[in-house]
């Protein structure tokens, strides 16, 4: 990008050419930890015009939309389709690794955490909802069947529950 200067708190992510679907021509595309920046490629060859001004542009990725705690840049093959506040497009890149790869690091500079920290948070969730499901504490039973084998956690919580229900 020779017309943009990178923030001190800023840094590269990632740089490819693609094809954006709302625009004309091949651009190269730098996501940086704040923005999304892409610049028109001249044209090469016989048609090309000496007089085109390069076309510089930028998306900032606090415009790009977030439902339900999902940020909604979604990945089918190679394109990717993005949905901001302004409008939405696709990007389309030149292989799927190389899409899947921008996906995943915009998700993470947008939410600033990493794949395996939005993993480990549904894990959370979920073994939370069980807890509030069932009614008892699934981390602490699946401890006490480590700690004493599945007969001693049975027996030991069986006698538990015949201690509550004699109280009653």
């Amino acid at each position: 990008m020779n017309n943009y200067e990178l923030t001190s708190d800023e840094v590269i992510l990632m740089e490819a050419d693609v094809f954006i679907s709302d625009k004309d021509g091949i651009f190269h595309l730098v996501l940086t930890s704040k923005k999304m920046i892409y610049q028109k490629l001249p044209k090469k060859g016989l048609l090309k015009n000496k007089n085109e001004e390069i076309e510089n542009d930028y998306i900032s990725l606090d415009k790009v939309k977030i439902y339900n705690g999902k940020v909604q840049v979604n990945q089918k093959g190679t394109e990717v389709f993005i949905q901001t506040t302004e409008n939405n497009f696709t990007i389309t890149f030149d292989g799927i690794l190389e899409a899947m790869k921008f996906v995943t690091k915009i998700t993470n500079a947008i939410t600033k955490t990493t794949i395996s920290d939005r993993g480990t948070e549904k894990v959370k969730n979920a073994l939370n909802k069980v807890d509030d499901v069932l009614g008892f504490d699934t981390r602490e039973t699946v401890k006490g069947v480590i700690e004493n084998g599945i007969t001693g956690t049975l027996l030991t919580g069986i006698g538990k529950r015949n201690n509550k229900l004699k109280e009653k």
